[in-house]
């Protein structure tokens, strides 16, 4: 579907990354605009101030539930913030794609945060690295960049430990993905988010206790 597509009054999931940064924020759609590509939807403040959703690599996406139809991503949308004529402000929403059925639970990505090491090549030496995240078709690693030099296409080894203390579980997998996204951060490291290039028997059910445990520690916190 086309963003301008969206309803008024229909809910809305902005999902914003940064660097290791993910974050989720929900508005609601007010008017759209036909064949513009383009919606108004509410503001989103934190500590009575208007979040704007501009800040240097920065990407937001656009997750909304239509009645009766899957979920629907919209990748990379801009947002400005406008004033109407009632001088009340408003978020302009664009999206010059149409969006993509959102599948939960291989779209969901679980951070780990781990120390690793990251291989490219039979030949080549391991490099140290952080896991940061992780889904059942993918994951990222931050390196340093000076330190590496890879590039698109190719193949990255690296291996996931880590032990649950809620289970007492400990989990080992061989991750191989393909790179298919490079990211260079402001503090000298550099993301490579890879696709893996085969199913990994166990992963689903470490990410859906991972997350659990996570949630668990971040509600108990509170």
């Amino acid at each position: 579907m086309w963003i301008d597509e969206i309803v008024p009054g229909a809910k809305l999931t902005l999902i914003t990354m940064l660097g290791t940064e993910r974050f989720e924020f929900e508005s609601i759609a007010q008017e759209s605009y036909p064949k513009k590509h383009l919606i108004l939807a509410d503001v989103v403040r934190k500590d009575e101030k208007v979040i704007s959703f501009h800040a240097k690599g920065l990407m937001v996406n656009l997750l909304t539930q239509p009645e009766n139809d899957a979920p629907q991503l919209f990748k990379n949308v801009t947002i400005t913030l406008v004033k109407k004529p009632d001088n009340t402000v408003c978020y302009s929403i664009t999206s010059l794609a149409q969006s993509k059925v959102y599948n939960r639970r291989e779209a969901f990505r679980c951070y780990v945060g781990t120390g690793t090491t990251v291989q490219c090549g039979t030949n080549k030496s391991a490099k140290d690295a952080i896991l940061k995240d992780v889904s059942v078709t993918g994951f990222s690693v931050s390196c340093i960049a000076d330190e590496t030099n890879f590039h698109e296409n190719q193949v990255l080894h690296v291996v996931l430990n880590d032990h649950l203390e809620e289970s007492g579980e400990y989990f080992n997998f061989h991750l191989y993905g393909i790179i298919v996204r490079i990211e260079e951060l402001e503090n000298g490291r550099i993301v490579y988010g890879c696709r893996l290039n085969q199913k990994i028997n166990g992963l689903d059910s470490y990410i859906v206790k991972k997350e659990r445990a996570r949630l668990k520690a971040t509600h108990g916190s509170k």
